[in-house]
């Protein structure tokens, strides 16, 4: 599962919604995608302002996936939402959502619902999609002998007779399977929507909850039942989609590879689910086409640096184009995609040269200075430390310290609350003009 994080600071307004996705494209991730996005949207909205993803908002940055960290201290309204795995094994995985709201003096009943799919199929619901349509009330029933049974309610009670239906539905959506029974979260004192405080488990074995169960729920307690290890297809590292527009985003990326430690690269980046854009010279994915290939198919993104790195501006019109066409058609050749963006070598650009290259240029705004082999150290507290929403961090593959510190950078931009995304999907896929120089993404 991969973590997600979108947080947001604004005069009397605080919102950290985390969330966590299986890896790759998946019907479960892009439900978890929308519903976490108008969480976090909605929050901004309701107080009247913009949203705009920041930094150094929420303790422990991105962090792993679904994992506790200590809830930021509240300034007037806040939204603070968390996540738990509830459930994983085989193809079926249960993500528990954890919505609390402040108004800026008490905080509202949690809202808890649990999410199932199994991802092998597509197939998603909530906790109240496991029950058979139309058994809702037998499940109350065996929820009240629960309570009843434990001392939570009288003996001749009903504490669900008035909830609605749309209450209902709320009550059992916080459904936990395990192998044996259903767990549901009850409010002892459950308002008219189903939320409530004093949250009491209430555990029904599956024996008893068969009859009632819907085809979902039956094939979801059958895989759980079953014990497997939760698997899903291994996804490329650069695969997972990114929403620049709702979390804070930053890129990597790495000069004038392919090298003999592109590979290695590769791997870690593959480990840590860290996406890069790479900006290659003609001469070297010419030496090296297979290694070009293999980054492509890891979903990472190329750009043009060049046949063999001059100063464009001190080559005639001629000798430019030649540069920038010859490393198209390598990049080409190899991978069978296009370098959609230029990197001028050394930065040097001008206005002659913006009008010759046909692509747009990328530069940087976060200078490493890797090529001084200052240490690992050193490379990760400049990329680390001088990164913001939107940053493009230079950094080359030709040195081995540069690798060495990819762990620590990837780490601490995370721990700041940055995603990592190639440049292009800091654009939202549509880089700028040909001709015009960025440095950084949209902030």
């Amino acid at each position: 599962m991969v973590a997600r994080l979108a947080a947001m600071a604004a005069p009397d307004l605080s919102v950290v919604v985390r969330w966590a996705t299986p890896a790759g494209v998946t019907a479960f991730g892009d439900a978890l995608d929308a519903r976490f996005a108008d969480l976090a949207r909605g929050a901004a909205a309701a107080h009247g302002v913009p949203w705009s993803p920041g930094v150094d908002i929420a303790p422990g940055g991105v962090g792993s996936a679904c994992a506790q960290h200590p809830l930021t201290e509240p300034t007037g309204v806040s939204l603070t939402v968390a996540c738990q795995i509830v459930a994983a094994a085989g193809s079926v995985v249960g993500e528990r959502l954890i919505v609390l709201r402040r108004d800026g003096t008490a905080a509202a009943p949690l809202e808890r619902t649990v999410w199932y799919a199994d991802v092998a199929t597509g197939e998603i619901g909530d906790g109240s999609s496991l029950y058979r349509p139309g058994a809702e009330q037998r499940v109350l029933r065996l929820l009240a002998e629960g309570l009843r049974a434990d001392g939570f309610a009288p003996a001749t009670s009903d504490p669900f007779a008035a909830l609605a239906p749309e209450a209902v539905h709320t009550l059992l959506a916080d459904t936990v399977v395990t192998a044996d029974d259903f767990v549901v979260q009850v409010p002892l004192d459950p308002t008219p929507n189903g939320l409530g405080r004093r949250l009491v488990p209430v555990l029904v074995p599956a024996r008893l909850l068969t009859p009632f169960l819907s085809p979902f729920g039956a094939a979801v307690h059958g895989v759980v039942a079953g014990g497997a290890p939760f698997r899903i297809a291994d996804a490329p590292a650069a695969a997972d989609p990114i929403d620049c527009t709702l979390v804070a985003c930053a890129s990597i990326t790495f000069d004038d590879g392919p090298t003999s430690m592109t590979d290695e690269l590769i791997g870690l980046l593959h480990e840590w689910r860290a996406p890069a854009t790479f900006y290659l010279q003609g001469m070297n994915v010419e030496r090296r086409p297979e290694v070009a290939a293999e980054l492509v198919a890891e979903g990472h993104e190329l750009g043009n640096h060049t046949w063999n790195h001059p100063q464009l501006t001190k080559l005639p019109d001629p000798e430019v184009r030649s540069q920038v066409r010859r490393t198209q058609a390598a990049i080409s050749a190899a991978t069978g995609v296009t370098a959609r963006s230029l990197r001028p070598p050394y930065g040097d650009v001008d206005k002659r040269v913006r009008g010759v290259v046909g692509l747009p240029l990328v530069v940087w705004d976060v200078d490493t200075l890797d090529w001084t082999d200052p240490g690992p150290d050193a490379v990760a507290e400049r990329a680390v430390g001088q990164s913001s929403r939107g940053s493009i961090v230079l950094m080359h593959d030709t040195h081995s310290q540069t690798i060495a510190a990819v762990p620590d950078v990837v780490d601490g931009l995370r721990d700041r609350g940055l995603t990592l995304a190639t440049v292009s999907d800091q654009f939202g896929g549509a880089l700028p003009p040909a001709g015009q120089t960025v440095s950084h993404g949209p902030r």
